[in-house]
């Protein structure tokens, strides 16, 4: 059974911590290390080792690509890939930006956006404030799941969690989402990702 601090499946440590957080958050650093975030309130500990275990291929996958390339994981963030990712999210008043564009096709006006480094989400919307927020990581994904992460923050300001409305919505703005998601979530592409309960 799981307790705060190192524990070990396979011979693999786990960091596990208890936070102030609402879900289960499970994330695999640039240098192989498993975090175990437990929601003080609403989840157990069992319930975050169940979770880590129907996870654990991905786990076992994603540890393993990034301890295959931890020079090009640990490279900062180099002002070219900063400046690509604002110019991709239309941060200078480029017309084809993924924000201003999306914005204006699901009418959402007045949306204010940043990017900033996040340890555990892709995103994050912000509904009362209608502020959506873009892991900087992102700069080193494709395009096209850049789009699903940005189509899933702005259906945050309609459908405020992951229930059948938010699936509902997120068919109808972007048939093929779930395969995108899913290659986001298993590291189909140059980066370890984070996770979060969908």
């Amino acid at each position: 059974m799981f307790r705060t601090g190192i524990n070990f499946i396979d011979g693999i440590p786990i960091e596990v911590e208890r936070k102030r957080i609402r879900r289960v958050n499970l994330r695999i650093d640039s240098d192989g290390r498993v975090h175990l975030s437990v929601p003080f309130r609403w989840a157990t500990l069992a319930e975050g080792e169940a979770f880590l275990r129907s996870k654990w291929k991905w786990v076992v996958d994603t540890r393993r690509k990034a301890l295959a390339h931890p020079v090009a994981r640990q490279r900062p963030f180099s002002p070219e890939e900063r400046a690509a990712l604002l110019a991709l999210l239309g941060a200078h008043g480029e017309p084809d930006g993924l924000m201003p564009v999306w914005a204006a096709r699901l009418q959402e006006p007045g949306v204010t956006w940043k990017i900033r480094k996040m340890k555990s989400q892709w995103g994050s919307c912000n509904w009362r404030k209608r502020l959506i927020t873009l892991n900087a990581e992102l700069a080193r994904v494709p395009r096209e799941l850049v789009e699903y992460v940005v189509v899933h923050e702005f259906t945050h300001l309609k459908a405020h969690d992951h229930g059948p409305g938010f699936k509902a919505l997120m068919d109808a703005r972007l048939p093929g989402w779930r395969q995108l998601r899913r290659r986001l979530s298993t590291g189909d592409f140059q980066t370890a990702p984070p996770q979060n309960i969908y």
